[in-house]
């Protein structure tokens, strides 16, 4: 099998027929109230139905309504971890205004729909948020009003889609404002294994995934898809507090469609083969023998989960060609910001400029590059929220890149009123917002605000602390997902009073506990994460920091409890003491520890792709300059910008549009360590 987007997740699987369901209440269920019912997963199957929009003819427009036709009399449902409960309740029951209130209170609920479009063998999903359900007995239908989610992909929903074999998994909602997600793995083949153990089997999914996909439980409204292999080492983490429930649904060799509710424990992933397996623990009653699955999904109840990337091999990303200089940067149109990640330099990160002069056949192509290296994580530097960054985004996500994105230092050194015309702006769909501007762009994992503004007195980084808020509180007047932590990157230097409990004064403990106890950010606390800018040994990081018998990373994390995000860590191969090694075992370091300790760090931003251009010299004898994986060669290509190629005038911008340079990415002695730590 394999997954596709379109305008929604899009599974391929093949034919079925009926659904046989587990065991359970066939009933009506006296005990359904709304503590109980509000904490079920809902499965309903139908013979046909249909999503067609609410203004036909726009099928832009998020508003559809799900039709299932001659639906299973019962809704099944299997209770949210740690109840282990199944059961069924009628259909008209579920549908009711009381129950669906008493469920979901104000909160649409999310569901995936898996089906056959009409006159194919394939399954499709979709991913919905779903209200006003009514059932009529009488034509024997369910409606519900639709709103597509992940409406940021680029491809348009269809006009309208009719479809057979469906069935609807209708998520519980996240309680307590914590957001969860609920996870889909898909595989050629499902079988259970009997064990010693009564009603306990092994599963094992052959040829699975390689991506697997998750879905926020309402209110959230995110969706993505990783690797298999980053999920697995998460597993401790997601589902710490006790195992999860799943569904799994597949079709048999006689050609029908079959549901097991099970517990999952026991994960085992094996990568080459694609094989994944559990210990399976039984739900209610099955419907017959156990048989073998084609084509199963599995849907894993809610957990935890991260944005970021596991493990997250990240690279500090700047890499403006020879002319760049940020003390001049500001003199032409093509510079203004050190903005990287706009349109207009899709020469160096892309493969087309967005000018009206094309970089072919020299279109540097960095995001790729960095693809090919290993990298999955990029820390940006500068942002302009009046340029497009859309396209940047859209293609790292393409790549399956993330990218925590930046508010440069000069906002923090501006005043409330200028926070308040500017903040509001970078949820727009060209900056950090999806297309629809409801939400993040789904490449987006972090944000940061400022860089270093701590050092040299620190001048502004009270503001700094003071922006955070502001921000957090404008994506939550916005709507936006409460998922992508915020964090402010700080030099690693020991400041103000010893914080460590044998009197050591660790690096960075004073600038983290001013951010996390100052009454601005106190209450967004499970919302930040802890930056730093390292260049610190391994050992230093995570064995012996100050003498303690401990490494920073554990003290640090016992201390705050806040996660940790490498933005800055690397070695200037200037130094005299540099040696590969360093930085191989500085990276691996990290990304050992994510792996065992996936709620403490969120991985590593390597300093950097590529050498400052500004700063590089041949024998690498500027320190500030030979950090880079890569270093500026031979000019390939000079693009001459001119007024039509930007979208606003900019006064400040003296010197003229100016010259794109596309130039050569050479390998430096630092390539091959990053590399060899990443691969």
């Amino acid at each position: 099998m394999k997954i596709n987007r379109f305008a929604m997740w899009f599974i391929t699987l093949a034919s079925c027929v009926m659904l046989n369901s587990c065991g359970g209440d066939d009933g009506a269920d006296a005990s359904n109230t709304g503590e109980n019912f509000s904490t079920r997963v809902h499965v309903l199957a139908s013979a046909s139905g249909s999503l067609t929009p609410a203004e036909p003819g726009n099928a832009a427009n998020s508003s559809w309504t799900l039709t299932l036709n001659n639906p299973e009399p019962s809704a099944l449902w299997y209770t949210d971890r740690p109840s282990r409960d199944v059961g069924a309740m009628p259909l008209k029951d579920y549908a009711d205004a009381t129950f669906w209130r008493s469920a979901y209170g104000s909160v649409n609920p999310n569901a995936t729909v898996l089906f056959q479009p009409t006159g194919t063998t394939d399954l499709n999903a979709v991913y919905l948020s779903l209200s006003k359900p009514s059932y009529n007995q009488q034509s024997n239908t369910i409606t519900f009003q639709a709103k597509y989610l992940n409406g940021d992909i680029n491809q348009a929903a269809p006009a309208a889609v009719t479809f057979t074999n469906a069935t609807l998994n209708v998520l519980n909602n996240a309680t307590d404002d914590k957001p969860v997600s609920s996870y889909m793995q898909y595989a050629d083949q499902a079988v259970f294994q009997p064990t010693a153990v009564v009603n306990q089997y092994k599963l094992v999914l052959s040829n699975a995934g390689p991506e697997m996909i998750w879905v926020d439980n309402a209110p959230g409204q995110y969706s993505d898809s990783r690797p298999m292999s980053y999920f697995f080492p998460q597993w401790p983490y997601v589902f710490k507090d006790s195992p999860p429930n799943a569904a799994l649904v597949g079709t048999t060799p006689s050609g029908s469609l079959k549901l097991y509710f099970v517990t999952l424990t026991d994960p085992e992933y094996d990568q080459p083969s694609g094989r994944v397996s559990y210990t399976a623990t039984l739900l209610g009653q099955t419907s017959g023998a156990l048989e073998m699955l084609n084509d199963p999904v599995l849907s894993i109840d809610s957990g935890v989960f991260s944005r970021f990337p596991l493990p997250g091999k990240g690279t500090g990303y700047q890499a403006f060609g020879q002319g760049y200089d940020p003390s001049s940067a500001n003199d032409t149109y093509i510079y203004f910001g050190s903005d990287i990640a706009r349109k207009q330099v899709g020469s160096l990160w892309g493969t087309q400029s967005y000018l009206s002069q094309s970089c072919e056949p020299n279109c540097r192509n960095d995001l790729k590059i960095m693809k090919d290296d290993g990298i999955n994580l990029i820390r940006l530097y500068d942002w302009d929220p009046r340029n497009d960054h859309s396209q940047f985004l859209d293609y790292a996500n393409s790549l399956n890149i993330k990218v925590v994105v930046p508010i440069s230092n000069w906002l923090p050194t501006q005043g409330s009123n200028v926070w308040d015309e500017q903040v509001p702006g970078y949820f727009s769909s060209r900056n950090f917002g999806n297309k629809a501007g409801t939400d993040w762009h789904p490449a987006i994992a972090g944000v940061i605000i400022s860089n270093e503004l701590d050092a040299n007195g620190g001048q502004y980084y009270d503001n700094v602390i003071g922006l955070v808020a502001r921000f957090i509180q404008e994506a939550d007047k916005k709507g936006f997902s409460k998922t992508v932590p915020v964090g402010v990157p700080v030099t690693f230097v020991p400041q103000g009073a010893p914080l460590a409990p044998g009197g050591q004064n660790m690096p960075a403990w004073s600038q983290f506990n001013r951010l996390l106890t100052d009454p601005r950010t106190a209450q967004y606390k499970d919302r930040l994460m802890l930056c730093p800018n390292t260049y610190n040994s391994k050992d230093y990081l995570f064995t012996n920091a100050e003498g303690t018998g401990e490494g920073w990373v554990p003290l640090t994390y016992k201390k705050f409890g806040v996660p940790i995000l490498f933005t800055e860590i690397g070695y200037s191969r200037a130094k005299p003491d540099y040696t590969q090694k360093f930085v191989q075992d500085q990276l691996q370091g990290v990304l050992e520890y994510q792996k065992a300790n996936p709620q403490q760090v969120l991985g590593a931003m390597h300093f950097q792709f590529d050498d400052k251009v500004w700063k590089q010299t041949p024998g690498d004898t500027d320190t500030e300059g030979a950090f880079g994986m890569y270093h500026h060669g031979a000019v390939l290509k000079q693009i001459t910008t001119v007024q039509g190629d930007y979208e606003y005038y900019n006064n400040d911008a003296k010197g003229g549009y100016g010259i794109l340079t596309i130039d050569k990415l050479e390998q430096t002695r630092t390539y091959a360590p990053v590399i060899e730590a990443y691969k």
